[in-house]
């Protein structure tokens, strides 16, 4: 009878049956490995392929063909490893312990075999124990280790060796992206999910900063950090299409700002910037885009005077100043208080319509009507940019400009409107008593039934009961009282007139329409026929009239005024409210400074000054004269007379057509045609120059250009004596501009004696200097070209800049031509100057 003992009964069994079981884990393992290896491969293949985030890239397309290619090449791997797949038995598990021991004669399994020795044969019973006893030790340190995988079995070409290095690049790569690259791998791309991803992004700065919204770029480079200014307060806006379903994330800073939805396939995100730093846009954990935004900061407005506030001859003030902002000033205003004073005084500050960062400007302000007229007061201007940044200038002291009344009922009103408004309470019943006299006197009032009225009106408000408003009341009463005493209807004539400038002021800097435009000119237009009508009814009637009988001459040109309103409708409606907003100032400018010659008879100082430089203006004609009649005979005399006739009268067409230069016709020296008599039209000049600087030497200095204007005449006249036509052409030429710097020098000079003309009430007419002109006729300002106070053209535009421009270029034409003299080439290099 056969036995079998049971390695249980040497007291291994536990930890060898163990030990078994792992050496069938290893073969196993081993097993799958080398049956496997196009499973394995497929797999490394595509796993390294997605955690390098390869599918992204590659597009819809080619990801759905690796996914079909990944999935056909597994399930051909897996049925070659489960093909005659058998799981590992206990005598396998047996031969691979002996194995990895190296144990001879298979003593693992010798502990399985039967004995072949029946149970009657004790001996051979003793003699199978003492057999397993005796590989106790060798059951002791049996050694399992780790599953065999060598790459090269199965694999000749070392395949699977080639996967792993991408795979762990791949690992290392995606850290923690991992399983979001993995997920997007194994989902396939049909219809909105197949869309790559596109980032769009661009900023919007603010609108006042008229800056052009800036495009990001959505290449690579914004991976690196792409760095951008940007104005403070602009707007971010990106947009994201993709396939993932995970909304985009964009993170500003510290701050995190997810993307809204749109649809499923497109998002978007919209915020401002304020501070700078770093932006970047994830999605799903992976990094679409990035930059590095500076956000530059909006500098508050400055505002400054450019000139002491100037009181102009109606009593108003003139403020000039000067603006600027980085990106433009969108308002001026000034603020007028007193010290002890807790109110204040707003002022309005025409500013440029467009915002622009530079504004250079001036307003006028009547403020004669409040309390403080007369008073030291505290002037500080504010500019305001779009953005609502404020600037201060700092403030300036000036005595509020106070009305001057000469009527003695206008001078007592007004006293009593003082003592109302230092006192209401203590003067209240003095002030009832005064104008309850007041009324009593109509011959004071020049039997002004109105004025009468207004009187009775004011006198029986203060007998009322009305406390502050009917004090108030009267205080306006008997200022609009004491203008109508005073003035007429000229007072509500210039109310108007000041309202209807400030009314088309507002309408160019607020960019008003063509109708609007329209509108407030002829509302303008009205308003100064009313006003000058008015002044000139003053202007007959006042005593100072038949005292001065051409004063009716002197008042400005009421054509000439509205030629230049026409000027700015003009500029306004063509676009050029710049242009506008300059004539417009300019007419402001003579309108406050009409009555100066109304108000006083010029001195007798300011007419001989007048006369002087009027006889000057007439010198420097008759020196231009003289100079075109040089050219003309050096030419006939060369053989060109037709030629230089042609020229001396295009230089006396220029002649014309420059500022200050007026034909005197009859009032040239002499009417020679030759040298001879030319040189004695020059000395006739030199003549009248010396006279004129005799008479100016009694009164004062004597300007040095005269001096060398004198000395030039005297060398051309010996020129001409010789018959040298070019040395005679440079010294006239010579002349001539000596004579317009020491005409610049005597006005310069006269004004600073007060001996300069008044103000505006003067005509523009030849030999009468007006507003805005030398006292050689030509325009001091930049904006107006030759002719009147409407005459002259802004350099934008208008016929004299058109005539202007034709004659130059003739006169350029004329000087490129090679067959043209030096001497004629030099006298058209002259001209070009001029224009």
């Amino acid at each position: 009878m056969r036995q079998r003992i049971k390695t249980g009964e040497t007291g291994y069994g536990l930890i060898f049956e163990l030990r078994l079981v792992a050496a069938r884990i290893n073969l196993l393992i081993e097993d799958v490995w080398r049956r496997g290896r196009i499973l394995f491969l497929a797999l490394g293949l595509f796993f390294a392929l997605s955690l390098l985030d390869v599918w992204r890239d590659v597009g819809p397309v080619l990801h759905n063909i690796g996914l079909l290619l990944f999935a056909g090449a597994s399930l051909y791997g897996l049925y070659r490893l489960v093909k005659n797949f058998h799981f590992p038995n206990r005598q396998r598990a047996l031969r691979y312990l002996e194995a990895r021991n190296s144990l001879a004669h298979r003593p693992l399994r010798s502990l399985e075999a039967e004995s072949e020795l029946g149970n009657d044969s004790e001996t051979s019973s003793v003699l199978w124990r003492r057999y397993q006893l005796s590989l106790r030790g060798k059951l002791r340190g049996l050694r399992i280790g780790l599953p065999r995988l060598d790459m090269g079995i199965d694999d000749g070409f070392a395949l699977r060796a080639l996967i792993i290095l991408p795979l762990v690049i791949g690992i290392i790569v995606a850290g923690p992206k991992a399983a979001n690259r993995l997920d997007y791998a194994f989902t396939p791309k049909f219809g909105a999910g197949g869309i790559k991803t596109e980032v769009t992004a661009w900023i919007t700065p603010p609108a006042y900063t008229r800056k052009p919204p800036i495009l990001l770029r959505a290449d690579k480079d914004g991976e690196a950090g792409e760095k951008l200014s940007v104005p403070v307060g602009s707007k971010f806006i990106a947009h994201v299409m993709s396939g993932d379903k995970e909304l985009p994330v964009l993170f500003k800073g510290k701050e995190e700002l997810p993307f809204k939805a749109l649809n499923p396939r497109n998002f978007e995100v919209e915020t401002d910037f304020t501070v700078s730093g770093p932006v970047r846009i994830e999605q799903d954990g992976d990094l679409l885009r990035k930059w590095q935004l500076e956000v530059v900061a909006d500098l508050s407005p400055t505002v400054t005077l450019t000139a002491d506030p100037e009181v102009t001859a109606r009593a108003a003030f003139k403020l000039q100043y000067e603006a600027t902002d980085d990106y433009g000033v969108q308002k001026i205003e000034g603020e007028i208080t007193r010290a002890g004073d807790d109110k204040k005084i707003t002022l309005s500050l025409p500013a440029s319509g467009r915002g622009g960062k530079k504004i250079t400007g001036k307003s006028f302000h009547d403020l004669t009507a409040h309390p403080w007229a007369g008073l030291p007061v505290l002037l500080t201007l504010t500019a305001e940019d779009q953005a609502g940044q404020k600037g201060q200038s700092k403030p300036v002291s000036f005595t509020l400009p106070e009305r001057t009344f000469n009527e003695p009922l206008a001078r007592a009103l007004i006293e009593q409107r003082k003592n109302l408004v230092r006192d209401p309470k203590a003067n209240r019943a003095k002030a009832m008593f005064a104008l309850d006299a007041f009324s009593q006197m109509p011959e004071a009032a020049k039997n002004d039934y109105t004025v009468m009225l207004a009187l009775s009106f004011a006198h029986s408000l203060l007998t009322g009961d009305g406390g502050e408003e009917a004090v108030d009341e009267v205080v306006k009463i008997l200022w609009d009282t004491a203008l109508r005493i005073e003035n007429g209807d000229l007072s509500q004539a210039e109310a108007e007139l000041r309202a209807a400038e400030q009314a088309l002021m507002e309408a160019l800097n607020n960019n008003a329409s063509d109708s609007e435009i329209k509108k407030r000119v002829e509302e303008l237009r009205a308003a100064m026929d009313k006003f000058l009508q008015a002044l000139a009814e003053q202007s007959k009637n006042s005593e100072m009239a038949a005292e001065n009988p051409n004063s009716d001459n002197q008042l400005v040109n009421q054509q000439d005024l509205q030629k230049l309103l026409d000027r700015v409708d003009q500029f306004a409606r063509n676009g050029a409210r710049d242009a506008a907003r300059q004539l417009l100032s300019q007419l402001q400018d003579i309108m406050e400074n009409l009555k100066a010659m109304n108000g006083q008879p010029q001195s007798a100082g300011q007419q001989q000054a007048q006369k002087m430089l009027n006889d000057l203006s007439r010198l420097m004609d008759q020196q231009q004269k003289l100079l075109d009649q040089t050219l003309q005979e050096n030419n006939r005399q060369n053989g060109d007379g037709q030629q230089g006739n042609q020229q001396s009268e295009n230089g006396q067409q220029q002649g014309q057509g420059q500022p200050g230069q007026r034909q005197s016709g009859s009032g040239q020296p002499g009417e020679g045609g030759s040298y001879s008599g030319l040189a004695k039209n020059q000395e006739a000049i030199r003549q009248l120059l010396g006279d004129l600087m005799g008479r100016l030497g009694m009164q004062g200095e004597i300007p040095q250009g005269l001096g060398r204007a004198e000395r030039s005449m005297n060398e051309a006249r010996k020129a001409l004596e010789g018959g040298d036509g070019q040395s005679a052409m440079t010294s006239e030429g010579e002349a001539l501009e000596n004579l317009r710097q020491g005409a610049e020098s005597l006005t310069q000079q006269m004004m600073s004696r007060g001996q300069g003309p008044g103000m505006g009430a003067r005509s523009a007419g030849p030999g009468m200097p007006g507003e805005g002109r030398d006292p050689l006729g030509r325009p001091t300002g930049e904006e107006t070209g030759d002719g009147g106070i409407a005459g002259g053209d802004m350099r934008m535009g208008g016929q004299n800049f058109n005539k202007s421009r034709a004659i130059r270029g003739e006169v350029e034409r004329r000087l490129f031509d090679t067959g043209r003299s030096p001497l004629e080439r030099n006298y058209l290099n002259r001209l070009i100057d001029i224009f």
